[in-house]
């Protein structure tokens, strides 16, 4: 596979869609940064707290098979806009006095502002298959990643610092504002790329003015369940999302609390393992694309040899007995969390450039929907679980949660197994339908684009 260039176009929609995913994922994690001023505020406990936040990711994740459907059906940019406005508008008005009186009126802007969450992942994954060709969906998608990371430790960072001096409602209006304006801005600039236009067996009768006409039936789920690199991908996203759950949530109390950090200290080290992800999911997503070119397998096994690799650290973090930390032992806990997040960040992009690269595109939108649920079982799950396993200690907690990773890891070993023979049918299929296709192409050479 040779590697091309992307686009100056390809580039501009992959940043405005990053840009709004920031501000978008921005929201996410707030709660975690803000628990003791909603006790206070609500007069609820800490199991109430990590209900809500469970609410908030798994009814964004369940509604995004809907999402996930149409995206395979209808204009993926008018659904994109109407999603993120989805998302936006609760998240401003959680940060407005008059609209968060009650504990209920709360916890619904914030499962409303979940359900926004939820729908922007099928619809960006289909949309950068087909913006990206195949040998960089892997790095289109560790940008991705990059700015959901940026924002889900810009969120809580904000609320960390800023919570004292200015309330904690503060963080939602500051996270929401943005994306209005770059709302406009997409909606202008964007355009509707063509499906399958990025295979290497469409793209060129697509450029001639072929048309890809299929589009996903409810009968192709059998289809999608029945692709053994897809099982597989599902199955892993769930042990593997419960320590980012669990972690993600708490681990700012667990570090107040049980290690005696002051809460600007604790969010510290919530940003190191976030920027370690961060920067670990871009690096890794390079090296993922040159072992893909060289062998399909080789991209799962880097998966699961960087998640078990990364327990360890992340296992020092928890466990290291600590109390009224010195500076010396705060820089520690600084470089082992982002060690931590650098190493287990390894799937982040590259699980979802394995399963852009064995489904077809009229599929695509239908099964990061049905990912973003498996891959947010855990993460959804987390809050809540944790609420329910502190009363067993803030430290059983937290090893709880890393245990997880060992099965994520070793399920990546089982994904390698199948991806090649997936990778050849999906592409064995595309050239049939090109030559389908060709007997379609105007006999006068249309110009390429969207």
């Amino acid at each position: 596979m040779q590697k091309l260039p992307m686009s100056a176009k390809d580039r501009t929609l992959l940043i405005l869609l990053v840009l709004m995913s920031v501000f978008l994922y921005a929201d996410q994690r707030i709660m975690s940064a803000i628990l003791p001023e909603l006790s206070l505020e609500y007069g609820i406990g800490e199991r109430t707290l990590g209900f809500i936040g469970s609410a908030f990711t798994l009814v964004g994740a369940l509604v995004s098979i809907f999402f996930g459907y149409f995206t395979d059906k209808i204009s993926r940019k008018n659904l994109l806009l109407f999603t993120v406005l989805i998302g936006e508008v609760p998240c401003f008005l959680t940060g407005i006095p008059l609209f968060t009186r009650t504990l209920t009126s709360f916890t619904v802007l914030r499962i409303l502002t979940g359900i926004g969450i939820g729908g922007i992942y099928p619809i960006s994954f289909s949309l950068i298959s087909d913006l990206f060709r195949e040998e960089h969906r892997a790095s289109a998608s560790a940008w991705l990643g990059v700015a959901w990371a940026i924002g889900m430790m810009a969120g809580p960072a904000v609320a960390g610092y800023l919570t004292g001096t200015y309330g904690w409602r503060i963080a939602f209006i500051l996270a929401a504002i943005p994306n209005f304006p770059l709302v406009i801005i997409f909606a202008f600039l964007a355009g509707e790329p063509r499906r399958g236009q990025t295979e290497e067996a469409l793209e060129e009768l697509i450029r001639k003015g072929a048309v890809y006409k299929q589009r996903i039936s409810l009968r192709d789920f059998k289809l999608i369940f029945a692709n053994k690199t897809n099982l597989t991908t599902f199955l892993q996203g769930i042990p593997g999302t419960i320590p980012w759950g669990i972690i993600g949530y708490w681990i700012i109390l667990f570090l107040e609390r049980e290690r005696g950090f002051p809460k600007e200290n604790a969010t510290t080290v919530y940003l190191m393992l976030g920027i370690g992800a961060t920067i670990g999911a871009v690096i890794f997503a390079m090296i993922g694309e040159r072992l893909y070119r060289k062998n399909p397998r080789y991209m799962p096994i880097l998966c699961g040899t960087g998640v078990l690799v990364g327990i360890i650290p992340a296992a020092i973090v928890v466990n290291l007995p600590v109390q009224d930390p010195s500076v010396g032992t705060l820089l520690l806990f600084y470089v082992l969390a982002f060690v931590a997040g650098f190493l287990v960040s390894v799937p982040s992009a590259n699980v979802k450039a394995i399963l852009m690269n064995v489904n077809r595109p009229e599929h695509r939108g239908s099964v990061f929907a049905v990912f973003n649920i498996t891959d947010n079982l855990g993460q959804g799950f987390g809050p809540a679980l944790g609420g329910l396993l502190v009363s067993g200690g803030y430290v059983f907690m937290m090893d709880f949660s890393i245990f997880w990773w060992i099965p994520c890891g070793l399920l990546f070993f089982l994904v390698a197994r199948f991806i090649t023979a997936d990778r050849d049918r999906l592409q064995a299929l595309l050239k049939e339908r090109a030559g389908e296709m060709e007997r379609e192409v105007p006999g006068e050479e249309k110009g390429g684009g969207y």
